[in-house]
């Protein structure tokens, strides 16, 4: 008897689930569940120009001197103001301003779902976090995925506001036709359309087309000096909600707003229909990756730009804020990578991975190992060696780059181990071994016959002597000094580039990391920076 009646409860709670697991395609991109916010995130009120109401928002204001970039970043489909962002870490990263609005909340209500409060309580929250943060104006961004991107659309066709850039990910562009695929897919955003455009008696198309940035006319004069950027995973309709159509429509539909004359821009009928059925492009236009992701399909007309990407419903994170031109940033550089180090570039937040996301488009083959040096064998290991491994880093970045590509650059970045203790009576020795490095790694290439990548030497950062292991470390700072001043010679001797990164993180060390030694999240990040600033450099010619 026990057992029939599990049984019964069994099946009868399938019945009861089945449906809410048909509409979880968008579990990760539209959970209104996670509510987590990084420290300085604070939930503020701002008046409604449109009706006097207040609307809620999540707001950060940067605490640097200078004015910095303002972050407009709008919540999903079914979210509010407290869903929770993973962009807000990225920002923390930064110094920059944020703001999360509300925008009347879910889509499930005529106020709701591009209604003209909507646009106008997000005009509202820039004005807010214009007047109460540290906002450069000529810096202003709105990003958003899935309702968010939808959003972005919506402001960029509607919005007074000069905002400098507007980047969707995942967006739906036309509501009439979004609803009858909801509809078919059994997904409860059908039912947020009726409750939308009929308060929940049925679905008015008219209504829908009103709403739907597709269906609307280019503001020309609002956007002149704006750009927009379109993205979408070509996976999304089937294992997410909104097909990649949605995206394409709106491009092309741009393109005839704008550049009549560019119809070869235009997506066409069958090429959307290859993406939708085959989910790749037999023939794509470009052999970029985006986040290692590849990408299908990329057009660009003046201001406005479509990528197709190897993915799903989603926004892909963290790359997503390198992609905005802020500062007329350029992230568009292609580059193989290699990069070496010890625990700092080994770390889960390390300086490579901080730089994968700086240079998205670009390839970083990460081999740091946790403990390394350049030439000692640490704790007696030789697999601590890096003059012992190199070769076999080598061979490892060379079978994970694709077919005929090459090493465009190698990033070392060691030496904290060679200044431990047990070292100092061999200090004499590591400039030596540096260059022993730099010379084995040119003769591989040599003898392999292929071409010498750029090789850039990173200085050690400075150790907090007062946190630090005294026994493991004690004076570790005198030897990094003497150290870094030789490391520059031996760079230029063999023609190398050099980044001196102990100099400007001697200003804060007392901050920079967790330990003593094991660089925080934001001094990774701002090692990372200065990384990228030298290969994007005029003077670096790649």
């Amino acid at each position: 008897m026990k057992r029939l009646n599990l049984l019964v409860f069994f099946f009868y709670a399938l019945t009861i689930f089945r449906p809410a697991m048909s509409q979880e395609v968008d579990s990760e991109w539209d959970n209104i569940y996670s509510k987590n916010w990084p420290d300085g995130f604070v939930p503020v009120d701002i008046p409604s120009s449109f009706d006097n109401k207040i609307q809620k928002a999540v707001f950060y204001k940067s605490s640097l001197l200078k004015p910095q970039p303002l972050i407009v970043s709008l919540h999903t489909w079914s979210g509010d103001y407290l869903q929770e962002d993973p962009l807000a870490e990225e920002i923390v990263l930064r110094g920059w301003n944020y703001i999360h609005p509300d925008f009347r909340g879910p889509n499930n209500r005529p106020e709701a779902c591009g209604s003209d409060a909507v646009l106008s309580d997000i005009q509202d929250a820039i004005v807010f976090a214009v007047e109460q943060g540290n906002v450069d104006t000529s810096e202003v961004h709105i990003i958003g995925v899935s309702g968010g991107g939808y959003a972005t659309l919506l402001a960029f066709m509607q919005l007074n506001y000069p905002v400098k850039s507007f980047n969707s990910w995942a967006a739906i562009s036309n509501l009439e036709d979004w609803y009858w695929e909801c509809k078919g897919r059994g997904l409860k955003y059908a039912g947020d359309l009726e409750k939308v455009t009929t308060a929940g008696k049925g679905f008015n198309a008219v209504e829908s087309q009103k709403r739907s940035p597709a269906l609307m006319n280019f503001p020309e004069e609002k956007r002149k000096q704006a750009t927009l950027h379109i993205y979408t995973g070509i996976h999304d309709g089937y294992t997410g909600s909104v097909p990649v159509t949605h995206s394409i429509n709106m491009f092309n539909h741009l393109v005839k707003e704008t550049v009549p004359d560019r119809s070869n821009k235009i997506v066409s009928d069958s090429l959307k229909l290859v993406l939708l059925e085959k989910r790749l492009n037999p023939n794509p236009d470009t052999c970029l990756f985006l986040g290692e992701r590849k990408i299908h399909l990329q057009r660009e007309i003046p201001h406005i730009t479509l990528t197709v990407f190897e993915g799903t419903h989603e926004m892909i994170v963290p790359q997503a804020l390198a992609l905005l031109p802020v500062y007329e940033y350029d992230s568009s550089k292609k580059m193989n990578i290699l990069t070496v180090g010890d625990s700092n570039g080994a770390a889960q937040n390390g300086w490579p991975v901080q730089l994968a996301k700086l240079l998205p488009f670009s390839t970083v083959i990460n081999e740091s190992v946790s403990g390394n040096t350049i030439g000692f064998n640490n704790l007696d290991n030789p697999k601590l060696n890096t003059l012992r491994n190199m070769e076999a880093y080598l061979d490892s970045a060379f079978s994970k780059l694709p077919s005929g590509e090459q090493l465009d650059c190698i990033v070392f970045c060691l030496g904290t181990n060679d200044a431990k203790k047990v070292f100092n009576d061999s200090i004499e020795q590591v400039p030596a071994n540096l260059d022993s490095l730099l010379n084995l790694t040119k003769n591989y290439f040599k003898l392999h016959k292929k071409k010498v990548p750029d090789l850039v030497v990173v200085s050690p950062p400075p150790m907090n002597e007062k946190m630090a292991d005294s026994l493991k470390y004690g004076g570790g700072n005198i030897r990094i000094d003497k150290n870094n001043i030789l490391f520059k010679k031996v760079a230029e001797e063999q023609n190398a580039l050099f980044i001196d990164i102990n100099s400007g993180f001697k200003k804060s060390v007392e901050e920079i990391t967790v330990d003593g030694v094991h660089l925080t999240a934001n001094a990774q990040f701002k090692m990372a920076q200065a990384i990228t600033n030298v290969l994007k450099s005029d003077s670096y010619k790649k």
